[in-house]
């Protein structure tokens, strides 16, 4: 070992020393707080960031295709090109329409989605989000005249209804010829919808507003007809969905058509997600480098305590950057102990209670518990960094220390 990690770990050790005073301990534990928020910090925007793709793809795909117009009618040769690019591993044709959905003890707007089913389970994860029924069920025969539908667990909980129940779709507009947008003799349409199944994917903007029926179906009762809205595509790497996009958007031509990975068609969510990890990561850095200080105090300290010790080391020959050596050493102990303490922190605060599920409002998060996640980067990034500050704080005590003429210490001392 060298020398200088020697005299280091006597003046940790020593007890007449303030090496382990109330100060030091005051520094390892603000430190330790510091990397354990940090931790919990990158444990927690993880976990909401992993929770809402999981949810978000849940019902909506990897990738959305549509034509820029009114008319998407030729969309069975934009399905052939799309299928060929290399990364896709399956499409599915769907509508997009609003319509009022009425229960028995109330009504409320949704956005009806009309998919072709045995296309969308293999795009789409619904099928493991279901709660009543299967996805399935939508291509069962009508009865009495009766269609299926598939319900948010949230909507169908507000209009008052559950499997078997029978609800009340209003159109407001029925568009029999899409090139006019004026309403058509008739209107509102509505109709009445056997509820096949009930969903619940966790994401409360999802639950309360979506429904599912058959394309075809979605296409003769909001009169469209032989009409899609667009095609939702499911890759073999959800991570590179991007680059899939890019492929697919060179292929059919970006005048034409617009095609967003999932990252683009919930921007705004993810945007704010990256946005809260920053300023987590900012504000509580800032902890670190307050402790961080605490540490520079205690240098300094050391540094007039020690006058004598360092004169005595230079006279004998040491270098001056031994002696920094020396106090950063004692600097990074503080740091080491208390980013050491930090992490098993949050090892037992984070995965060990929290990962019991702490209760949270859907209306306000989106989901209903916090999500803590698990990363080992987590914890070498807060350790690195933590180190990293204490050991920048070091740098100027010591270079004090190093600094420091021996004959001014020896004759301070004897003074």
């Amino acid at each position: 070992m060298p020398y200088e990690f020697q005299i280091a770990w006597r003046h940790i050790r020593a007890r007449g020393g303030r090496s382990l005073s109330v100060v030091s301990w005051l520094s390892i534990i603000g430190v330790a707080l510091g990397v354990a928020a940090l931790v919990g910090g990158f444990a927690v925007t993880s976990g909401f960031e992993i929770a809402f793709r999981e949810k978000v793809l849940g019902v909506t795909a990897h990738i959305f295709v549509r034509e820029y117009g009114i008319r998407f009618d030729g969309y069975r040769e934009v399905d052939a090109k799309v299928t060929q690019v290399p990364g896709v591993r399956a499409t599915s044709p769907i509508t997009y329409n609003e319509a009022l959905v009425a229960g028995r003890t109330g009504t409320q707007g949704s956005v009806i989605k009309g998919i072709d089913v045995s296309r969308a389970t293999q795009v789409l994860e619904l099928s493991q989000y279901m709660e009543e029924g299967r996805v399935e069920d939508l291509d069962a025969p009508a009865e009495g005249g009766v269609e299926p539908i598939l319900l948010g667990a949230e909507l169908a909980r507000r209009i008052g209804v559950h499997r078997g129940d029978i609800v009340t779709l209003v159109s407001p507009l029925r568009n029999r010829d899409l090139q006019d947008w004026n309403a058509q003799p008739g209107t509102p349409t509505s109709n009445m919808f056997k509820v096949a199944g009930v969903y619940r994917a966790g994401y409360y903007e999802y639950d309360a507003r979506y429904a599912f029926m058959r394309l075809s179906t979605a296409q003769r009762f909001f009169g469209i007809g032989d009409v899609i809205t667009g095609f939702e595509v499911a890759v073999n790497d959800v991570l590179q969905a991007g680059v899939v996009a890019d492929e697919i958007r060179e292929r059919l031509g970006p005048e034409d058509y617009s095609v967003m990975d999932w990252r683009r068609q919930n921007r705004n969510l993810f945007t704010s997600l990256v946005y809260q990890r920053i300023a987590i990561v900012i504000v509580i850095s800032v902890m670190v480098v307050l402790a961080s200080c605490l540490v520079a105090c205690i240098l300094i300290m050391l540094v007039m305590e020690r006058t004598k010790e360092i004169a005595i080391l230079k006279a004998m020959g040491a270098q001056a950057s031994s002696i920094l050596g020396v106090f950063v050493a004692e600097g990074m102990a503080i740091g080491a102990a208390g980013t050491l303490l930090g992490l098993l922190l949050a090892l037992v605060l984070f995965q060990g209670v929290l990962t019991s599920g702490i209760s949270l409002d859907p209306k306000v998060y989106g989901i209903a518990r916090l999500p803590i996640v698990f990363n080992p980067w987590d914890y070498v990034f807060a350790a690195t960094g933590a180190l990293g500050i204490t050991f920048v704080a070091s740098l100027l005590p010591a270079w004090r220390g190093a600094r420091m003429s021996p004959v001014k210490g020896l004759v301070e001392t004897h003074a």
